[in-house]
Formats: structure tokens, C-alpha cells, sequence
């Protein structure tokens, strides 16, 4: 149990937010290490207990907001009813990996007699579990340990063939063929520090070679609000207007993006639209705010192009946030209804680019949506060449939920080649270029307004195109490991024996 243990905590301080990347390249040594001969019930308990204190440690920011922020803000719920929420929340992400253990628990010793055969069933099996919690409507990518090299840009270019999950795979790979020298080596330590070294010195080599896009001559405002939550739904539309253009004087003949619900009510029709477009009059500005839309049929979360001209377009948010945007499963989960924001949201149709005169098509993605690779590859499909997150992190108080929420945007930069400017309340709110380098980042939790000047690029990335393919490869992988005759690892063992 004490290895699980150790692999948990360390996955976990690999996470962006915590200690080191680096620590990713062998954290699961000691996972493998503990599942040895526990079969597949106790397999399917240890699988599920690793993932289960990973996300305790590594989640550990949602705790704050589901036992003070939601229960402040909008009163449906105590906080002890909360804390019970995380655990069961925690519960759910592990589940997939109950069935990585009992599956491994029940190949072990096939696997073991071959290494190629261990290295391949394992990476995927774990990628494919990893893949499975983050689909449906309950699906949820946080914690994918492709996340932890967020930093190493040299191996982050492979994203841009194989994906997040194909590092995954690759992460998990590189574990078990450590796992394996540990079994077989009488100096495991050594040689764990030599081989992760050189991965590392591999990363650094490739970052050096990476050239440099120039930037355009357009630019953008992107506007850091910095207001808590309860201060929003408690304070007059118009009166944060005026603070928030106060912000932008002195700026003209620029788009001014704004973050996710800037606005908590839809401010069509009324003074707050009146003030944004008269302002556009006088400076030539453009503004992309966020705030919901009423659209007959319910709201969605939108981010709306205003310019002197009134409402000139809008992206809706298609992808929406489980129990607060949206109740998953209603059948199973009505009873976690309290969870939700002022109400459930209707989701955008489609992925559609905003276009404007004299700038490239901007590719919008509202919170959570950067999460997943998909938005971002369906809006490079569509023609966006550079993407934008609208966010609203002003929900998280502390910093390590920011830095993984900003880590992704990284991830969607390298895997379409797309510079990507993030635009959050509290943070963060920077620029990153096409081959996931953090270009600038303002401070923090601060009230501010920051130019960025654009990269725009129409080329379009193998995984752009093919997606997660490698789902799929690690799909006929294990078919065909487990078809492959049990007489072989018979012979096989033999085999080891004698020698």
C-alpha cells in the first residue's frame, strides 16, 4: 500500500500548480510496484485507490468552492453538504481506474512474460481509461498526465501528431519500461535518474531548435476584471461597465476581449449595450464580452462582438460544465440539482470562428471548454488561426487551479499550431504561441487591461486532421494481446525458467 501511496502523492506533484513536471516520467514505477500479484479485485481497489488520493491532492481548489463560493453566492446548499460533494466528485474520476487495476490485476502474469507485451497492454490500458473519463456528459479531463509537461516544450511538439493521450501513452510506456529495469536490476535507482535525465536533456535539445513566429501588426485588449463573485451578482451591470472601460482608455481601433460572464444578465437592449456601443463610436473599439444570452428557448453562455453598430456576432459555449451549467444523467443525478448556477444553460450549436474586418478569424472557447481538444481542432477546422479562451477562474482562491486551467490552453496551442491568448477574471491571462512557449502573462488577481499582439497561422496539424487515433491503436493493441493463446505464456514462462 505504501507505494500506491507514493505514486499517487507523486503524479499528483507533477501537476502544473505544485512541484515538478519531471516527477511524471516516473511516478507510476511505484503504482506497478504495488499492483504486483494483487489480482483483479485487489487490482481494481488499488486502481481506484491511486486515482482516488491523486485527485484529492491534485483537486483539492474545488474543495473551497463547493464549501464556501457556491454556498455564498447562491444559498441552495450548507457546506458540509459540499464536502461530501468533493469526495463523491473524487469518487466518480477514479472509478475508470478500478477497471484499469482489475484488468491488469487479471494480466499480470500473462504480460510479465514478455517486455514489449507488458509496455504495450499497459500504456494502453491506462491511456484508455484516462480517454474514457473524459467523455460524456460527465467527462472531465483534469489530470491527464500530459498536463505535466505543460513546461517541456520539446516533447510537446509531438502533441501536435499524436495528441494528449498519445503523451499519455508515451508517459505511461516510459514508466513500465522503468518498472521493468527495477525488476531486473540490481542498481534501479541509478539507472531511473540516468534514463529520465536524458529525456529531459532530449526536451531541451528539440525546445533549442524551435523557431520563433513573428507577430502581425493586429493586436488585441484583453481585459483582467478581477471581480470576486459575490461582488458581480451583487453589484449594478452598469456600474461595472464603467469600471471595466475605465480600463481600456486610451486604447482605439482594437478588439477588447473580455472574460466569461463579465456580466451575470444579458445586457442586449438595455443601457449597458448603449454604453459599450457609444464608447465603440468614439474609439473605434471593438468588444467581445461575456455574459448569457436569452435565446428563446433558455440561456446559454455566450461571448457576444459588440461594436458601434450594436451585437455584430456571438459564439455560445457548447460544451457545458456538469451540475452547474447542466444536470448530467438526469436520472441519476436530479437529487444534485442545488449544484447548479442561476440555472442550466442551453448549449452552443456549433463551432463557428468569429470574423471581423482586418483580423484573422478568431476561434472562441468559453471556460471549460479548453479542457478538450475537440472545440479548439473543430474551430482550426472551421479556419480559425487564433484561438481564444474567454474564463471566468474568479470561483478558485487558489492559484494551482489557475496554473492547470492555463496549462491546458498550452496543450490546444501545440496541438493545432495556433497561438492562444487566454482572458480570465482572476488569471491567468497570457499569450502563448504556436509551439506552446508562454509568451506573457499579466500579474494576478489584479484589475488591468494587457495589448497582445497576434500570431494568426492557417496551417493545419496532423492531429488536427486525425484527432485521437491513438485511442484507437491502443484499442487493437489490447484485442490482440488478449486474444493472443494463454499457451504461449506457458511456453514463455518455461522459457524465463531455465534460464
Amino acid at each position: 500500500m505504501i507505494f500506491l501511496v507514493v505514486s499517487a502523492v507523486l503524479t499528483a506533484l507533477s501537476m502544473p500548480g505544485f512541484l515538478l513536471g519531471i516527477l511524471v516520467w516516473f511516478s507510476l514505477v511505484f503504482l506497478f510496484k504495488s499492483l504486483e500479484n494483487k489480482g483483479p479485485f485487489f487490482g481494481a481497489l488499488y486502481g481506484f485507490l491511486f486515482y482516488y488520493i491523486f485527485c484529492v491532492i491534485n483537486l483539492f481548489w474545488v474543495l473551497p468552492v463547493l464549501t464556501e463560493n457556491l454556498p455564498k453566492v447562491f444559498g441552495r446548499f450548507p457546506s458540509w453538504l459540499g464536502f461530501f460533494v468533493f469526495l463523491l466528485m473524487c469518487a466518480i474520476e477514479a472509478l475508470p481506474f478500478a477497471g484499469f487495476g482489475l484488468i491488469y490485476g487479471f494480466m499480470e502474469r500473462f504480460i510479465k512474460t514478455n517486455p514489449y507485451k507488458e509496455i504495450l497492454f499497459t500504456a494502453s490500458l491506462y491511456t484508455l481509461f484516462d480517454y474514457l473519463r473524459g467523455i460524456g456528459q460527465m467527462g472531465f479531463t483534469g489530470g491527464t498526465l500530459s498536463d505535466a509537461l505543460y513546461k517541456d516544450v520539446g516533447i510537446l511538439q509531438l502533441a501536435s501528431i499524436i495528441g494528449p493521450y498519445g503523451l499519455t501513452f508515451l508517459i505511461v510506456a516510459f514508466n513500465c519500461w522503468l518498472y521493468i529495469n527495477w525488476r531486473r536490476s540490481l542498481k534501479p535507482l541509478e539507472k531511473l535518474i540516468f534514463y529520465v535525465l536524458i529525456v529531459i536533456a532530449i526536451s531541451h535539445v528539440v525546445a533549442a531548435f524551435l523557431p520563433f513566429p513573428v507577430t502581425s501588426e493586429k493586436a488585441i485588449v484583453s481585459v483582467q476584471t478581477n471581480v470576486k463573485q459575490d461582488e458581480k451578482y451583487s453589484t449594478d451591470a452598469f456600474t461595472l461597465a464603467q469600471r471595466y472601460l475605465d480600463l481600456v482608455l486610451g486604447f482605439q481601433d482594437l478588439l477588447v476581449v473580455f472574460p466569461e460572464e463579465t456580466f451575470t444578465n444579458d445586457i442586449r437592449g438595455g443601457a449597458v449595450e448603449r454604453l459599450f456601443v457609444d464608447t465603440a463610436r468614439e474609439t473605434n473599439l471593438k468588444f467581445l464580452i461575456g455574459f448569457p444570452t436569452f435565446e428563446g428557448d433558455g440561456y446559454k453562455n455566450s461571448a457576444v462582438l459588440l461594436s458601434s453598430a450594436g451585437v455584430v456576432d456571438q459564439y455560445s459555449k457548447v460544451i457545458l460544465f456538469p451540475f452547474v451549467e447542466m444536470l448530467p444523467y438526469p436520472r441519476f443525478f436530479r437529487v444534485f440539482g442545488f449544484l447548479r448556477g442561476l440555472e442550466y444553460l442551453k448549449p452552443g450549436q456549433d463551432f463557428k470562428p468569429l470574423v471581423l474586418p482586418d483580423y484573422p478569424p478568431l476561434g472562441v472557447q468559453i471556460c471549460f471548454e479548453s479542457y478538450f481538444s475537440k472545440p479548439s481542432r473543430e474551430l482550426v477546422k472551421n479556419g480559425a488561426e487564433v484561438l481564444l479562451v474567454c474564463t471566468n477562474d474568479g470561483w478558485f482562491a487558489y492559484n494551482v487551479a489557475l496554473k492547470q486551467h492555463f496549462a491546458k490552453a498550452v496543450m490546444r496551442a501545440v496541438e493545432n499550431r495556433r497561438q492562444v491568448i487566454q482572458v480570465s477574471n482572476a488569471g491567468i491571462t497570457g499569450m502563448i504561441d504556436p509551439y506552446g512557449r508562454i509568451l506573457k502573462i499579466v500579474p494576478l488577481r489584479k484589475e488591468l487591461a494587457a495589448k497582445f499582439e497576434l500570431i494568426p497561422n492557417d496551417t493545419v496539424t496532423i492531429y488536427c486532421r486525425i484527432g485521437d487515433v491513438i485511442i484507437w491503436l491502443c484499442v487493437g493493441i489490447l484485442i490482440v494481446v488478449l486474444l493472443l493463446p494463454r499457451r504461449q505464456y506457458v511456453k514463455s514462462e518455461r522459457r524465463i525458467f531455465l534460464r
